[in-house]
């Protein structure tokens, strides 16, 4: 696995190679409205340590670019609905989708007031139009139907599906943020010991672009199309 660039004091050359490793569309204007994200984390994480990193390079890489390995997964499983990203904290993975993804509708769920604050700051900075910042825990997202439901560093799938189900959520997808393939085949087996006629799961290995670190995404797909479980 490739290591992280030497740092070149230019931020914008490994977002900008990231995204063109990622493919990700129009990666110009992605890595526009991404570097004025950066700054606001900049100007907000010192005071508030809303994210662990050492220097915009590890921003990018750890954070960013881990968020946008997932976007054709998270594009595939899009059926015309919408995005929910639970516990987004600084926003990952969901502003990093959100951008890469302009015309998804994306909630960004988030408990912590001051976080709460910051994303709204970023969205109406950003003009993320279709973004909507939603301050509260699942049962406040359980008024509508979500086509994909993400999460990274959230909690254990199976814990994150007795969550769902007892605030009532509803989704046709999960796909969550893992490291490790073997650990996150591990959560897969508790979820078909308990759930697997409701189910169908995978894990579906990414690249993060100069993270020598493995990264996988556990994929879970409601069985028949449907969202209540």
């Amino acid at each position: 696995m490739s290591a992280l660039p030497e740092p070149s004091g230019a931020p914008a050359e490994p977002l900008r190679e990231g995204l063109r490793q990622l493919d990700v569309p129009a990666p110009q204007t992605v890595e526009r409205l991404l570097d004025k994200y950066l700054d606001e984390i900049e100007r907000w994480n010192p005071r508030f340590g809303f994210v662990k990193a050492a220097n915009r390079q590890e921003l990018i890489v750890k954070h960013v670019l881990d968020s946008l390995a997932a976007w054709p997964q998270v594009k595939a499983e899009l059926k015309g609905g919408a995005v929910l990203d639970v516990g987004s904290g600084a926003g990952f993975p969901g502003i990093p989708l959100a951008i890469a993804l302009p015309d998804v509708p994306v909630t960004l769920l988030e408990r912590s007031a001051k976080k709460v604050s910051f994303l709204r700051t970023c969205k109406a900075l950003l003009g993320l139009a279709r973004v909507e910042v939603v301050h509260g825990d699942l049962a406040d997202a359980s008024r509508l139907p979500f086509d994909v439901v993400t999460f990274r560093a959230v909690a254990p799938v199976a814990r994150f599906l007795d969550d769902s189900r007892q605030n009532s959520l509803r989704f046709q997808a999960i796909i969550a943020y893992k490291g490790r393939v073997e650990r996150a085949n591990a959560e897969i087996d508790d979820v078909r010991r308990s759930r697997g006629d409701i189910f169908r799961a995978e894990v579906v290995p990414v690249k993060v672009p100069f993270l020598g670190e493995e990264r996988c995404l556990v994929v879970l797909r409601t069985s028949c199309g449907d969202d209540r479980y």
